[in-house]
């Protein structure tokens, strides 16, 4: 790999993004599409590379991007399906737009007829996206007098404006009940609209996080962001895999002693001697403050290590135990080149639900307390792959997933310490790790207190 002279870089496998398009659409209803969502650069994994692997699946679409001079990058790197522009585009940018053949939302009284003077400027009709306020209140038309006032207004422009179609987004996607409210609130909307004569060819509302939940809102296609890149992160389906790794070095390696206090101000204060690398990142290049609030997890040398400081351009990291060097690899999340990996949930302490322990291929897997196997195999989530579950003695539930192979069966007693199992990467996983939970009357305790390293 050719790596730019930079103290960080991220790598994207694009076989992975191809892998949860197909499983993405093997969930949606017969007859939807998707329209993938490449806003903020698609999400910082590079707008047109990303674009020109999706562009040839069947199953997409078109487009759809924040801003005018995103979809005129799209178009500049050879992309020729529709690109919708999601935001109220700006005066000075219509013609531009206009020129490329970008659809436009339109959601606020007045953009029609100066769409249609920058139309006749360019001397080609304009496109728009119908854009119906059902609650999110950004930019729109609440159905009523509001809408009726645009399609006053659409009339007006005649055959210089094509509708090519109309959408709408959820204010709060994981509520059931507020999706059906605003979701007969858009179809109130669409029936006005056919109801005045306006011809809809193309009707979507659903997002990542409803497609998820609520196929019923599918209608002719769903809008897909951050689930092309990531499962969800307060409660994964076990469908998608993270197909984006981050990757920095150890810029230097230091012994410092207890007492030593680390940081800008009262830092962090040390209770032990530790080996402590400096890693050339910090919170400008996007490693957030909250990184050392929570001890996150990396990787070093195929070992676990965990962040202690946090800077604008560098950070601190205890390697006590890890035998690294300046120019070692450091994986903030994704795969390392030691056959691990670590989520990119799992730094900022809060929705990762367990550990990922990064391990070569076939290392074993000891039991961290004593209890009964309760589940074991594929049975318990087919996303965790081949996996082991004990209720402990103390009254914890324990899972291991993501086993090459498993050393127990159910109804066994294991003993702390026993062999359970092999580390691998089944399930849906990439990369070989053990994903190890802990639980306690059906909540999550921190993982990392039961592991042994």
């Amino acid at each position: 790999m050719n790596i730019p002279m930079n103290n960080s870089y991220i790598e994207v496998d694009m076989q992975i993004l191809r892998e949860n398009m197909a499983s993405i659409a093997s969930t949606l209803t017969p007859g939807a599409g998707i329209i993938p969502v490449l806003k903020d650069d698609a999400y910082g994994l590079g707008l047109v590379p990303v674009a020109r692997v999706l562009e040839p699946l069947d199953c997409v679409r078109c487009f759809s991007v924040s801003h005018v001079s995103e979809g005129l990058e799209l178009r500049r790197g050879s992309i020729s399906k529709g690109i919708i522009v999601m935001n109220s585009a700006l005066p000075f940018q219509l013609e531009a737009a206009v020129e490329a053949g970008l659809s436009l939302a339109c959601g606020r009284p007045g953009f029609v007829t100066e769409l249609q003077a920058a139309a006749r400027a360019v001397g080609k009709a304009a496109h728009i996206h119908i854009k119906v306020d059902t609650g999110l209140h950004r930019i729109g038309f609440v159905p009523g007098e509001e809408l009726g006032a645009f399609v006053a207004e659409l009339r007006a422009a005649g055959d210089d404006i094509v509708v090519d179609g109309v959408f709408s987004h959820f204010s709060a996607p994981e509520s059931l009940e507020r999706d059906e409210e605003e979701y007969a609130r858009f179809l109130e909307g669409i029936a006005q609209l056919e109801s005045a004569g306006v011809q809809i060819p193309f009707k979507h509302i659903s997002c990542s996080a409803a497609s998820e939940r609520y196929p019923k809102f599918d209608m002719d296609a769903v809008r897909i962001g951050r689930r092309l890149y990531m499962d969800a992160p307060d409660e994964p389906l076990g469908t998608i895999k993270e197909l984006a790794s981050w990757r920095s070095y150890v810029a230097a390696v230091h012994e410092r002693r207890a007492g030593d206090r680390l940081g800008y101000g009262e830092g962090l204060t040390l209770d032990k001697d530790t080996r402590v690398a400096t890693v050339g990142i910090g919170y400008g290049d996007g490693l957030a403050l909250r990184f050392a609030e929570v001890n996150a997890p990396v990787l070093i040398c195929g070992k676990m290590a965990h962040v202690i400081a946090v800077f604008m351009d560098q950070c601190l990291v205890d390697v006590t135990g890890i035998d690294c060097v300046p120019g070692d690899e450091v994986t903030i999340f994704g795969y390392d080149g030691h056959g691990g990996y670590i989520s990119s949930h799992q730094g900022d302490g809060r929705n990762h639900k367990g550990i990922d322990i990064a391990a070569p291929y076939g290392t074993p897997i000891y039991a961290a307390a004593s209890g009964t196997v309760t589940d074991a195999g594929t049975g318990w989530n087919g996303g965790y792959g081949n996996c082991i579950v004990i209720e402990n003695d103390d009254g914890n539930v324990t899972v291991y997933a993501h086993q090459a192979e498993l050393a127990a069966e159910v109804g066994d007693y294991i003993e702390a310490g026993q062999l359970i199992g092999y580390v691998g990467s089944t399930g849906d996983s990439t990369g070989n790790h053990l994903h190890f939970e802990i639980r306690k009357d059906g909540k999550y305790l921190d993982p990392e207190n039961f592991v042994a390293q």
